[in-house]
């Protein structure tokens, strides 16, 4: 799980170095693979605007752009990039500067690439536009809009300004290892909530209040929602978003993605994906028109039944895998890939947003049998709370609110058969205390198990505990003492005889 300390610090406040972040959260019970600082080996890489661009005397394929880069004078640089054009704002590496690289078609240079100026078929170039992965970002997570070329910003920023720093681009990830039994920190607000009790700090959850129900009606009215299979589908929640504008997402939005690992897209496609990694709820949106009879049907498939999944390829399922359906025909496989059939298009104006809990099983059979494993499907295989399905629904619409890529339409239709609950269990303070070798006061431990959102009632000597429903590795005495252990320290703890 790799987690942008930037997009962290909107659910909790760290004041504290990338370092000590890393070395608390090892000691509270987190498993750390590594911690990279992005862009550190960028120098002298500033915004500039081409203000003309001619063509080369002695190239076809390259063009002489001019650039003003907030100097006295424009400066000029030679390109093959297919995507130059007048007016565009770009990352323009200058004369001595250094990228982390790779350069196209060479390895990756330790220390980054010097960029000096130098001739291209005779004519001069004070330097480079760069590309995305040629800045140090993998070729998966480059924005589709500009995978294929320089790196286009969406916005203006001051020319001459440090690229770097214009785009907040100096950061640190952190690449957490999520053991099987804590699906709840596959999500960012799972990995806020550690840090808030690790470190004794306020915890903000997502703002999911929608401030403008404006869309065209209620989601009721366009479509309904039938689970036939309860067992593998606990819960179905679905809204309808109208006037939908499909077109880039704004750059805060493109960047939280790319961090964790994941390609930009477009604004819909983003804004599920974001809530999927902030909530760990896996997201799916359709095209209300390509919804036949404007009903979702969740049942199992047909034996031999054939379906093409979002990537183009066809596949063919067998009557223990869970599909989603419309009145004539599967949409989607359930937890693991949407339909080619139902996508979201660029003139897509109407859709349904999914928010569904899977059974981990079903999921997990599925997508070994289908050879396809996806962001989604590894989520669902360890187990998600069905009860995060309603403030994720609500966090996608509040999200398309807030950029303006559409008009939520009031209420959703939820279909929950049996609403999950939390397993209350009694603990003992002296055996807690026993089995660490220490000596807390229950009110020390109430302290602990509150910053984990675990309700304590009870008094004495005896606690009775209910864990948050998102907590589904919560189910006996030792589970609690575990959680006492780490976040009061486990290099705190005294070496004892067993």
């Amino acid at each position: 799980m790799l987690v942008p300390i930037e997009w962290l610090n909107d659910y909790i406040e760290l004041d504290v170095s990338d370092e000590e972040f890393c070395d608390r959260m090892i000691m509270s019970g987190s498993n750390l693979e590594t911690c990279e600082h992005f862009c550190e080996e960028m120098e002298n890489v500033v915004v500039g605007k081409i203000e003309k661009i001619e063509k080369h005397p002695n190239a076809d394929k390259l063009v002489v752009c001019h650039l003003n880069v907030g100097g006295e004078e424009n400066i000029q640089i030679v390109t093959g990039a297919p995507n130059v054009f007048e007016g565009a704002y770009v990352p323009v590496a200058l004369h001595k500067s250094r990228i982390p690289g790779p350069l196209h078609g060479q390895p990756k240079q330790e220390g980054g690439v010097k960029i000096t100026k130098g001739k291209l078929r005779g004519v001069e170039s004070f330097g480079m536009l760069c590309s995305a992965s040629e800045l140090g970002f993998e070729d998966k997570v480059v924005p589709v809009a500009h995978k294929d070329g320089i790196w286009i910003l969406e916005e203006e920023y001051p020319l001459g300004q440090d690229f770097a720093e214009a785009l907040g681009l100096k950061q640190a990830v952190v690449d957490f290892e999520i053991t099987p039994n804590r699906p709840d920190c596959l999500a960012m607000v799972g990995m806020a909530r550690e840090a808030s009790a690790t470190f004794k700090k306020p915890f903000k959850y997502p703002d999911t209040v929608i401030e403008n129900e404006n869309g065209k009606g209620e989601s009721g009215d366009y479509l309904s929602v039938e689970i036939k299979n309860p067992e593998s589908c606990k819960r179905y929640v679905a809204r309808v978003v109208t006037d939908v504008k499909v077109e880039q997402s704004p750059w805060w939005l493109q960047k939280r993605l790319m961090y964790a690992g994941m390609r930009p897209i477009n604004n819909i496609v983003d804004i599920t994906n974001f809530v999927m990694l902030e909530y760990g709820q896996p997201i799916h949106a359709f095209d209300i028109n390509q919804v036949k009879g404007r009903k979702i049907i969740v049942e199992n498939a047909a034996e031999g039944e054939k379906f093409t999944t979002l990537d183009e390829n066809e596949r063919t399922l067998t009557k223990d895998m869970l599909l989603i359906k419309d009145a004539e025909r599967g949409i989607a496989i359930a937890g693991v890939m949407g339909g080619l059939n139902s996508e979201i298009e660029a003139d897509t104006t109407t859709i349904i947003i999914e928010s569904a809990n899977f059974s981990g099983d079903s999921v997990r059979a599925t997508s070994k049998k289908l050879t396809l494993r996806t962001e989604a499907s590894a989520r669902f295989e360890k187990g998600i709370d069905p009860n995060l399905c309603e403030a994720a629904a609500d966090r996608v619409c509040r999200l398309i609110e807030l950029i303006g890529a559409g008009k939520v339409c009031k209420g959703s239709v939820d279909v929950y058969p049996a609403p999950e609950k939390a397993k209350t269990t009694d603990i003992r303070v002296d055996r807690i205390n026993k089995v660490l070798g220490i000596e807390l006061t229950r009110e020390n431990m109430e302290e602990i198990l509150k910053g984990l959102e675990i309700k304590v009632e009870g008094s004495g000597n005896i606690m009775t505990v209910t864990p948050p429903t998102i907590r589904q590795d919560l189910l006996e005495e030792e589970d609690y003492i575990e959680e006492v252990a780490r976040i009061f320290g486990y290099d705190k703890l005294p070496v004892t005889l067993p």
